[in-house]
């Protein structure tokens, strides 16, 4: 199996579809990094060194894809055991071999693909019921899952797989998932819980961005003393508060830079196949995500808190403060005679 496999990756790189040897006049700096990375993964491959010529390989085609590089990342891949990835590209060179009016290679490509079948690793990440809800966000190695994905068995590479999911009023959901190789019945299901500090919110009618009215207050509660005391403990909430705030921004800020470099290619090079490096920053963005969320709570319970107890202490003269929060903003207002 393994010399017919050899002869027919040698018959598609006889058909034309090997990266040219020489570069094109109007080759950009992305083309000549494109070539040295490929040649390097050939190199590589011919050492047996696969694990190390197959990032090589991916990075070329992200520069400069061709079906000649696409042939090469497929049995790269075959080498490392990454069934899924290779099955995929064999399918890819494939379409272009198709494209490209090249039958033989077609059909080449298609039985290396189908030979891979067999072989494929599958997992299925399922819904729980009351957890399929609108907003409802679901990651495999930091992709998200478009919808008809849910419930199917979608084939993977063997090895870790992260899963995380979120959704508006839930608490955020993460597992870790180990598929074996050419196993079929590997399986997560997605159980959100419900978010009781989201839920505890205030309704409000508001348009998006305006700041949430003061609670009412009674004004004819009997004075109790000069409410000093009272307005310095509101003081030390509206601080928290605003604090609170300002810490929800920093972290949302980070966990989204790390986000966005987990799903650079370097570091998620397929839908299906992430580095190391790449589920460590999906970890990070998840922890820094996680931080922001409940310092966004914990600041805006504090301004919420602060300006009940400000609002509500015996006052001796008319000036009232109260928080302001917006969409991207975050402070108290002053208002009152002077």
């Amino acid at each position: 199996m393994r010399l017919a496999h050899q002869g027919v990756a040698a018959m598609l790189l006889c058909a034309g579809l090997v990266r040219p040897a020489v570069a094109r006049v109007d080759s950009s700096s992305s083309d000549a990094a494109a070539t040295a990375l490929f040649d390097e993964g050939r190199r590589l491959m011919a050492a047996h060194h696969y694990a190390d010529a197959c990032p090589k390989l991916a990075e070329s085609q992200r520069l400069a894809p061709s079906g000649g590089t696409l042939i090469n990342l497929a049995d790269c891949y075959e080498h490392t055991g990454q069934t899924a990835s290779a099955w995929v590209a064999w399918k890819d060179a494939a379409a272009r071999a198709n494209a490209a009016g090249k039958a033989q290679p077609e059909k080449a490509a298609l039985d290396r693909a189908a030979a891979l079948e067999p072989k494929l690793a599958r997992l299925t990440i399922a819904v729980a019921d009351g957890s399929d809800v609108s907003g409802l966000e679901i990651k495999r190695d930091g992709v998200s899952l478009g919808r008809a994905e849910y419930g199917l068995a979608i084939p993977v590479d063997p090895g870790t797989h992260a899963i995380e999911a979120r959704a508006p009023k839930k608490k955020p959901w993460s597992v870790q998932v180990e598929v074996a190789a050419k196993q079929t019945d590997g399986r997560v299901t997605v159980a959100l819980a419900d978010d009781v500090v989201a839920e505890a919110q205030p309704r409000t009618d508001a348009p998006a961005g305006s700041s949430p009215a003061p609670p009412a207050t009674n004004d004819s509660n009997p004075d109790h003393g000069d409410g000093s005391a009272q307005r310095i403990v509101a003081w030390i909430a509206l601080g928290v508060g605003v604090a609170g705030v300002a810490v929800g921004t920093l972290e949302g800020l980070d966990a989204k830079s790390k986000n966005d470099q987990a799903l650079q290619p370097a570091n998620c090079r397929t839908s299906m196949y992430c580095t190391q490096n790449g589920l460590t920053l999906t970890s990070d963005a998840k922890s820094s995500a996680t931080i922001s969320t409940v310092a966004f709570f914990v600041g805006g319970a504090a301004l919420a808190s602060g300006a009940v107890l400000w609002l509500t202490a015996p006052s001796s003269g008319g000036v009232h403060v109260a928080p302001a929060v917006g969409s991207s903003y975050g402070g108290a207002l002053v208002a009152g005679t002077f």
